[in-house]
């Protein structure tokens, strides 16, 4: 009954407020498709279609009132040449139907992602947009971290929900959206005031650690590769990186004293080296599913069609189902290259490394004596978690097939928008850089939500 309470407390007034505002739209629509609050009702609400109802209050308005997703940034046009080679890639798609699902799935994902770029103008908008979408496998991740840590080393051997279902795609999910929560507290006391804002500045910071052990949790190799690798990106772009590393370590230490990490795990982790040895077909597949396809798009330089790898993977298997029929890619850069061939390829490198300058950029317009200091260390920690959640993707990504996941979609949009945001800030007069706070209800800043994909996706 409270869950109840709760979810009807934040969706009620927020469906009266994304009447008014476009952005209270956009905020509502992520935290409804994020955290699927549908699940935590005692009532069933799926045939209301609230996602859709969102999804229309904020863009059917916004068209008459000249609010449009925004189209010209170049990280929005890599999105648009990405749908593009979707759809040419679908003339060679094996199973038409489902790729067509999946298409209008990007579609509507990559809709959201440019109604960030336009909504999210200001610090105080972007600050809410990365504390739902950060909190959106946090609240889920950080109660798995408390239960590995009360628990004494409880294993996850599923995931939740949608893009992330499994194991080792939550394991990523949890790494992707870490430097996210952690963006969000330190700017929570510098963007807004309130005695309440600095528990909820504490919670954030709390959940970033229970987050790491969740990741341990599920005990996957490629989640703690991407966390390994994030972490190590994210002290490298520290201004005192000695002083970041010094305390990471201090914190990690202080954990495992008091909650050591299963025998186990370790000896699951040593299997990254040793897996041709003890013979493990889940790691020896692995090359295999990615010849296979790179075997498809020779075959189909526009590529096999979007989510049609595993469709087709029977007839590209030149080893004869020795790793069984219909498997998946477990590559997101060649689940790509395979289903949207070299086109789609070329969007989707083009669009990580576009991602990854705009947010260099913006860490170099951070330096300008004409910002604020609160200004100056918004843009400055905020691009540093959008690189070290990338850099988490392009890692663990490298062991699973989530081109598609919502998250990384998303935060090309947050990009975007800091980017805009930054350049923006230092065309104004100063007494001009700190926007006032969007009319939306506190509730709707930083709240808590999880990916999914399809009926309920963004």
């Amino acid at each position: 009954m409270l869950r109840s309470l709760f979810i009807l407390a934040i969706l009620v007034p927020g469906l009266l407020a994304s009447v008014r505002s476009r952005y209270a739209a956009l905020v509502m629509y992520l935290w409804f498709a994020l955290f699927r609050p549908q699940d935590w009702l005692w009532i069933d609400i799926t045939s209301l279609r609230i996602s859709l109802v969102l999804g229309a209050l904020l863009l059917l308005p916004g068209l008459v009132s000249g609010v449009f997703p925004n189209l010209t940034h170049p990280l929005s046009v890599g999105m648009i040449m990405f749908f593009l080679s979707a759809l040419v890639s679908q003339g060679h798609a094996v199973n038409p139907e489902f790729g067509w699902v999946w298409v209008d799935f990007l579609g509507r994902l990559l809709l959201a992602c440019m109604m960030i770029t336009t909504l999210a103008d200001n610090s105080k908008r972007i600050a809410g947009v990365v504390g739902i979408v950060g909190g959106s496998l946090g609240f889920h991740a950080a109660k798995a971290g408390l239960a590995y840590v009360v628990g004494g080393g409880t294993r996850f051997a599923d995931g939740l929900s949608g893009a992330f279902v499994d194991n080792n795609g939550y394991a990523l999910g949890t790494v992707m959206i870490m430097p996210m929560l952690l963006v969000t507290a330190q700017n929570l006391d510098q963007i807004y005031n309130g005695r309440f804002l600095k528990w909820l500045q504490r919670g954030f910071y709390g959940a970033v650690v229970l987050c790491a052990f969740a990741v341990v949790g599920t005990y996957s190799r490629g989640g703690f590769l991407s966390l390994s690798g994030a972490g190590l990106v994210y002290v490298l772009l520290q201004k005192r990186r000695f002083t970041a590393l010094a305390v990471v370590f201090a914190v990690v230490s202080l954990f495992l004293a008091v909650v050591p990490i299963p025998e186990s795990y370790l000896k699951r982790l040593e299997t990254i080296q040793t897996y041709e040895k003890v013979g493990e077909d889940s790691a020896l597949s692995r090359p295999h599913f990615w010849k296979v396809g790179l075997r498809m798009v020779a075959d189909n330089p526009f590529g096999i069609g979007l989510k049609q790898y595993e469709f087709a993977y029977d007839r590209y298997d030149f080893l004869h189902g020795r790793f069984g029929s219909k498997r998946a890619v477990h590559n997101s850069h060649i689940q790509v290259l395979a289903e949207l061939g070299y086109m789609g390829e070329a969007a989707w490198a083009g669009l990580f490394v576009c991602a990854f300058i705009v947010c260099l950029r913006v860490r170099a317009r951070s330096k300008s004596d004409r910002l604020d200091p609160r200004t100056a260390y918004f843009l400055f920690t905020t691009a540093n978690g959008l690189l070290t959640s990338m850099t988490g993707f392009l890692i663990g990504g490298t062991f699973l097939s989530l081109s598609l996941n919502d998250l990384t979609w998303l935060t090309f949009g947050m990009v975007a928008a800091v980017d805009r945001m930054s350049a923006k800030c230092l065309a104004e007069p100063a007494q001009q850089r700190l926007a006032p706070a969007p009319v939306v209800p506190l509730a709707f800043r930083a709240v808590p939500s999880y990916s999914t994909a399809r009926g309920n996706s963004v």
